[in-house]
C-alpha cells in the first residue's frame, strides 16, 4: 500500500491475534521501499517469559482458556520450518 502522509504504523504481533482469539489478526511484515526517499524503521519486539500464562480475552468464545508462551513459540515455528522437527 502507498504510504500515508503523517501516519503511524504498528503491526500485531502473534499472541495480540492469539490474546484476542482471532479478533485482531496479525499480518505478515514484509517491506518493500520501492521509493527514493529516506524510510525510518524501528522495530521494537517484546515478549513474555517462556512460561509465561497468556489468558484470552473474555467475551465472546473467550472462556478464559489460556496457552504458555513457549508453547504457543513452539507451534508457530513448527510450522515455519521444516527443520523444527529435529529440536523437538
Amino acid at each position: 500500500a502507498p504510504p500515508i502522509e503523517g501516519a503511524f504504523v504498528m503491526n500485531i504481533g502473534d499472541m495480540f491475534d492469539v490474546w484476542t482469539m482471532g479478533k485482531y489478526k496479525s499480518t505478515p511484515h514484509r517491506v518493500i521501499h520501492a521509493s527514493s526517499t529516506y524510510r525510518v524503521s524501528i522495530p521494537f519486539f517484546y515478549e513474555p517469559n517462556a512460561d509465561a500464562e497468556v489468558k484470552f480475552l473474555l467475551g465472546g468464545d473467550g472462556d478464559g482458556r489460556s496457552v504458555r508462551y513457549i508453547d504457543h513459540l513452539h507451534a508457530k515455528v513448527s510450522t515455519n520450518f521444516d527443520h523444527a522437527d529435529r529440536y523437538q
